[in-house]
């Protein structure tokens, strides 16, 4: 590894030991966006509802580098991965010139989520309704109109990118089969520089009226956007400091293409409907050094 870029490294781990607690998804920020060959890239991996890591994304995660000559590293992530913090630890030789695709998939098993005392009182519990036992349920202290808000396996996918000598930049803005995916449409080089295009694709087809939310390293700056009929957004990915991060966002949610209402169990004067489906959801990292430094 370079010299700069374990300096580099050095900082950021120092930096990514501060966190809160309680997240959602998962998302993959790498130290550096540029990488000689013979370096080792070193991809922070963590989970958390800002830029920052608050939780260990445990459950099942693996993580591909897809390398521009086609070469794919396949790893799954374990107790034995290396962590920092929240943080989970994955890095890799750079062993050939070009762009590398970071493509990580991560899944913590499925949550249902009572209203026990609605409007708003409730408990999430790490299971799904079908793996619930319903009759062993303790409803003695929930009201008679309890109900299941929602219930879904959720799956997580993150993609970045570290670019090397000779980079072949429009391979940034082809999808790489994620079931949700932020795919940029412009230039990646271009990011920090001011508007900058991306499409969601869900099932590989454009996704439209979906929100999608851009969150700037550093200050947690947010912005939102909503999907057109092409599934396609645009931002201004510009940023105070020398060195330009986003992160990228959107989930499927309860959306009804995707969810269904369904009857469950519930108390005795509810007519709740629950959500009943899988959710997905995707984080595309984005940073404007993917251009070696003179």
């Amino acid at each position: 590894m370079s010299l700069k870029l374990l300096v580099s490294a050095m900082v950021f781990l120092i930096v990514l030991c501060f966190a809160s607690v309680n997240a959602h998804e998962s998302f993959v920020r790498p130290i550096s966006g540029w990488a000689e060959v013979g370096d080792t890239a070193i991809l922070p991996i963590g989970s958390g509802h800002t830029t920052e890591s608050s939780e260990l994304p445990l459950g099942l995660a693996y993580i591909k580098v897809i390398s521009q000559s086609g070469h794919v590293l396949n790893h799954t992530l374990s107790q034995k991965t290396t962590t920092n913090g929240y943080w989970m630890i994955y890095d890799f030789d750079v062993d050939g010139p070009g762009l590398n695709i970071i493509d990580l998939y991560h899944t913590e098993g499925s949550w249902t989520h009572f209203i026990t005392n609605p409007p708003a009182g409730g408990f999430w519990e790490h299971k799904s309704a079908e793996e619930i036992n319903w009759t062993e349920l303790d409803t003695t202290t929930w009201a008679d109109d309890w109900y299941v808000e929602k219930s879904y396996p959720k799956h997580c996918y993150a993609k970045a990118f570290v670019a090397g000598p000779e980079s072949d930049f429009s391979l940034a803005s082809r999808a790489i089969g994620q079931k949700l995916e932020i795919v940029p449409l412009d230039n990646i080089t271009t990011v920090g520089q001011g508007e900058f295009s991306l499409q969601v694709l869900f099932d590989d087809e454009p996704y439209k009226n979906v929100t999608v939310t851009a969150q700037r390293v550093g200050d947690d700056t947010e912005l939102q956007a909503t999907t057109d009929s092409e599934g396609k957004v645009r931002f201004n990915l510009s940023g105070p400091s020398e060195v330009i991060e986003w992160l990228i966002k959107t989930n499927t949610g309860m959306d009804p293409q995707v969810v269904e209402l369904v009857d469950l169990p519930r108390g005795k004067d509810s007519k709740e409907k629950s959500y009943v489906g899988p959710v997905y959801r995707t984080i595309l990292a984005l940073r404007n050094d993917y251009i070696k430094a003179e």
